[in-house]
């Protein structure tokens, strides 16, 4: 591992000293002073440089942790490592908003159905052959298997491909994001097989492959029409949180 840089943190002079140190470590991630990989100073080390106490280093490591930003690690060769970064804190978060009631179950429905009309629009214009003989597997895949545990997961990667020939890694997340929360609302309701999803999904394709965006968009938006089918009947209780990583 290589050494890192002088980091130069700044004297902490705010009341919520944890919130001052976080937002730095943060200004040097943003900077590329901290890349993915590198360890942070030891926790002394950082108490000496911000002039804070070590309770209050330990309080902003920890909620940098929670944050998905740094990995800390116990033993010899452990410390503060700052993260690659994991997409299904993104799941989670909205996950944990709809527990909390801040997001409704037909929002992200709604949000999903806005999104993946703009995804399949832009994968029109950009998926590869590669993409298109990808997506077509996928299918395959879904059309041949009788577990609706495993046609389930296929089904959340026939999104994933096709945000992913857009080449745009916030799209990617996005779909699955609101694609597993979707997948786990549906599962609580009692999932069943979905034979009339098989046309509609090689439609789409041939859509794509012709660069019919229009036509596509119309596919893409009865899938999620069928899939929302039986939606409306959840049960009022909140559901509980994805266990799901990436």
């Amino acid at each position: 591992m290589q050494p890192i840089p002088q980091l130069s943190f700044q004297e902490v002079k705010t009341r919520r000293v944890f919130e001052e140190i976080c937002e730095q470590i943060r200004k040097r991630l943003a900077s590329g002073v901290l890349k993915p990989g590198d360890k942070l100073p030891a926790e002394r080390d950082l108490a000496v440089e911000f002039k804070v106490s070590r309770p209050a280093v330990r309080e902003a490591l920890r909620t940098l942790e929670i944050s998905g930003v740094v990995s800390l690690q116990k033993g010899v060769k452990g410390g503060a490592f700052i993260r690659d970064g994991n997409p299904a804190l993104l799941t989670q978060s909205l996950q944990d908003l709809m527990i909390l009631g801040r997001v409704s179950l037909a929002g992200l429905a709604e949000a999903r159905r806005l999104i993946n009309g703009m995804v399949i629009e832009l994968a029109c214009e950009r998926a590869t052959e590669e993409d298109f003989a990808a997506i077509e597997q996928n299918m395959l895949e879904i059309e041949k298997s009788e577990d609706l545990p495993q046609r389930a997961d296929e089904g959340v990667r026939f999104f994933g491909l096709i945000a992913r020939a857009t080449r745009n890694e916030v799209l990617a997340m996005l779909v699955d994001s609101l694609s597993d929360i979707i997948r786990y609302v549906i599962d609580r309701t009692g999932r069943k097989a979905r034979p009339e999803l098989v046309p509609v999904r090689r439609r789409i394709l041939k859509a794509m492959r012709a660069r019919d965006a229009k036509a596509a968009a119309k596919g893409m938006d009865e899938y999620l029409t069928i899939v929302q089918e039986g939606m409306d009947a959840v049960p009022a209780e909140v559901p509980a949180p994805l266990k799901k990583t990436r």
